[in-house]
């Protein structure tokens, strides 16, 4: 199997599993929907599609290393957001307000 076929078959994977994960988050949201820990759920899952995207699509880990710490800063914090705004939404909402 030569480069381009192996190249192929990742993204076709990482499609797959991207299609997979926004799945069982419809299905998670559905069936838990307004329990407590469900941010912390969809802010793993955030996270792990984030990563597929960035490992796969983007390529990260070929870019300079600025813009690669860039990209993994952006999903650390992106989920770390969801999780503080589930929890904490109304006091994060008026800290976040400019009046």
């Amino acid at each position: 199997m030569n480069h381009s076929s192996n190249s192929l078959t990742s993204l076709t994977l990482a499609w797959l599993g991207l299609l997979a994960l926004t799945g069982v988050s419809l299905l998670l949201g559905s069936m838990l929907h307004g329990q407590m820990w469900l941010p912390l759920l969809v802010a793993g899952i955030l996270w792990l599609k984030a990563w597929i995207v960035i490992r796969y699509f983007i390529e990260a880990d070929t870019t300079h290393g600025f813009i690669r710490k860039v990209l993994y800063g952006f999903i650390g914090i992106t989920p770390l957001c969801i999780a503080l705004l589930g929890f904490w939404g109304d006091a994060f909402a008026r800290f976040a307000s400019l009046s």
